[in-house]
């Protein structure tokens, strides 16, 4: 695809589609406050407008966890909220094993460990723990810290570098298993997935050859097309939902 104008041409006339986008860094922009987050409100808008249209299914696939992200994402049915990278979805049940409960308090205790006296946290999800350095942002120990986290045993976990955040998870399901999944289970004509972190990168490799990847911000990614931050991806959410609004088959889902 030549452009992000270019693929919203395109994807506004498939017969069905699935959006999927993440919400930190895409629809909301970063803060030192977790829970007060910069909310973009023309990408939430479109999302919604999106999802009433037929044929269309839209999803927010987060790296939160799903109640936090249910507290913080203004986004209601039909809208599907999904959080913990794909491990948690609205309405289906999530049990942890006895093994992946042992590997995570091993992990808990170590990430602790190195948390205590600082100011940094540990972020418990059900499948996952994460180390949050960010209020080391813009000095020295931030790096530090970083390379700490990432010397801890994972105990046979997965483990992603992000945003400064270094988190470990003893889940199979990760966002590219989860846009796998949504593809087979939709059967969607293209599908676009927006992201702009590094676990956002397992989803663009997910992507067949008929689907669209952006990524947001800067860095080396696997997906096609870039956008620049959280208002641009407003703006293009906003001309994808104009645009299958005049072009997307009748019907109803």
């Amino acid at each position: 695809m030549a452009s992000p104008d270019a693929a919203a041409r395109y994807l506004a006339q498939v017969p069905s589609l699935l959006v999927v986008s993440d919400f930190d860094g895409t629809l909301a922009g970063h803060s030192d406050d977790r829970f007060n987050v910069p909310v973009d409100r023309a990408g939430i808008d479109a999302l919604h407008s999106l999802a009433g249209l037929p044929h269309t299914v839209v999803a927010v696939l987060s790296g939160r966890k799903l109640d936090e992200l249910a507290r913080i994402c203004p986004v209601d049915h039909p809208v599907l909220k999904v959080g913990s990278h794909g491990a948690e979805e609205e309405g289906v049940p999530i049990a942890l094993t006895a093994d992946q409960q042992c590997r995570l308090d091993l992990i808990t205790a170590e990430l602790e460990e190195l948390c205590a006296g600082t100011d940094c946290f540990v972020e418990h999800k059900p499948f996952q723990r994460g180390l949050h350095y960010r209020p080391l942002k813009g000095t020295d120990a931030a790096e530090r810290m970083r390379q700490a986290a990432l010397a801890v045993n994972p105990h046979g976990a997965e483990v992603t570098d992000g945003k400064f955040i270094v988190e470990f998870s003893v889940a199979e399901a990760t966002k590219g298993t989860w846009i796998t999944q949504a593809r087979r289970r939709w059967a969607p004509d293209a599908t676009v997935f927006l992201g702009d972190d590094a676990t956002d990168e397992r989803g663009f490799r997910a992507l067949g050859g008929c689907d669209v990847g952006i990524k947001v911000g800067p860095g080396e990614t696997a997906a096609g097309l870039r956008l620049a931050g959280v208002a641009e991806v407003g703006g293009w959410l906003a001309e994808l939902s104009g645009l299958r609004r005049r072009y997307a088959p009748g019907g109803t889902r």
